[in-house]
């Protein structure tokens, strides 16, 4: 059998140039396929984590002279949970999409590689009991969702080893909205962020000012590193300068910027929400990025992308119009909200403004500005 490591890495290999999506082929066979789920159904789980539609799984593979030590090593299971009321994931769509539209456009070098795989009854049921378990000893009560047959994911595990210290973040939306007002003192990641704060402040909640995704855009280093200052405040200056040089060397948040741009460059959201661009664009807006920071020096940094899973736009799209006429109408994007004192943010917009203005930046900015 074929290493999971070995999947991995061929699927971390950029596509070859003028390859079209009927060129691309299953880095796993359909009878590799077979044995891969054969070995689950004697495999060993550990719960993880979970979200609304999901719940992760560690796995440990049975104690089998056929099977190599070590053989799910760096792989996680990814299961969708069926919960009353709610449309379940269609594993199926969600690899097509990926493999088709998200690897293509983005680059399948950027995304966190996944294996489409069916789990039997047998599986399903251990992955409960361990659910059940864990969910338990964290006080969780009422839950109503299961697991069933079916299928699943086995997915690249991004997370800390030995070898590396990891981090994750959201890079939200990496230019503005094409639709904020043209005097927005906010971006629309810091926008809505001051709103969730508003109410979180209202309700007796402490919250620290949002980081703000354009920073890491942007031209000055210095903004750049006062960004990653934010995002990895426990890491060393050297572990946070390899960061920014590998960010900028491998180019990929500059090319989710460009995605989000072409896929929504004026109203589509009200024009045009089916458009499939505009559907990669939201996707993008909401994935993960995982940074592997290798303990040796000399070792690459590893950055990928991750829940980068096809929006359903006809559920999502009343929710995004409200939220943005919320955002306009309410003054979010001008700090002109009805609260006192104003949410605090250290948007880039903001430091943007006071840099051409020649006045006081804002005090996240200053060590690094030397203002």
């Amino acid at each position: 059998m074929k290493p999971l490591k070995t999947v991995w890495s061929e699927l971390s290999q950029p596509l070859p140039p003028k390859w079209t999506v009927a060129d691309i082929e299953p880095a796993v066979t359909p009878n590799q396929l077979c044995d891969l789920s054969r070995v689950l159904d004697r495999s060993q789980f550990i719960h993880l984590a979970e979200g609304r539609a999901n719940a992760v799984f560690s796995i440990k593979e049975p104690r089998d002279p056929a099977v190599p030590k070590g053989f799910f090593q760096g792989t996680l299971l990814r299961v969708p949970k069926a919960t009353p009321d709610v449309t379940p994931c269609d594993y199926e769509t969600l690899q097509d999409f990926q493999e088709k539209f998200v690897d293509v456009h983005v680059g399948r070098q950027h995304i966190v590689p996944q294996v489409l795989i069916r789990i039997s009854q047998g599986v399903a049921n251990s992955l409960n009991i361990k659910r059940d378990y864990a969910l338990r000893n964290k006080g969780v009560k009422g839950d109503l969702s299961v697991i069933k047959a079916g299928y699943a994911m086995l997915v690249e595990d991004m997370g800390p080893s030995l070898e590396y210290k990891t981090l994750e973040f959201k890079p939200k939306w990496l230019a503005q909205s094409p639709m904020a007002p043209k005097d927005a003192t906010r971006c629309r990641t810091c926008a809505r962020e001051a709103l969730r704060n508003g109410k979180l402040r209202q309700m007796g909640m402490k919250t620290p000012a949002p980081v703000c995704p354009l920073g890491l855009l942007h031209k000055d280093r210095a903004v750049v590193m006062s960004t990653i200052d934010r995002l990895a405040p426990k890491w060393s200056e050297r572990d946070r300068e390899r960061l920014a040089d590998a960010l900028r060397e491998s180019g990929v948040l500059e090319r989710l910027r460009d995605l989000q741009v072409e896929g929504d460059s004026g109203n589509t959201l009200f024009t045009r929400p089916s458009d499939p661009r505009f559907g990669l664009s939201m996707t993008l807006r909401d994935c993960s990025c995982f940074v592997r920071m290798p303990l040796d020096e000399y070792s690459p940094v590893v950055i990928k992308l991750a829940d980068v899973d096809k929006k359903n736009w006809r559920e999502k799209q009343s929710y995004w119009q409200r939220r943005h006429t919320d955002l306009v109408n309410n003054g979010w994007y001008r700090g002109e909200e009805s609260l006192n004192p104003p949410i605090e943010t250290a948007c880039t917009l903001q430091l943007n403004c006071c840099l051409e203005r020649g006045i006081d930046v804002p005090p996240t900015f200053r060590a690094r500005l030397k203002r």
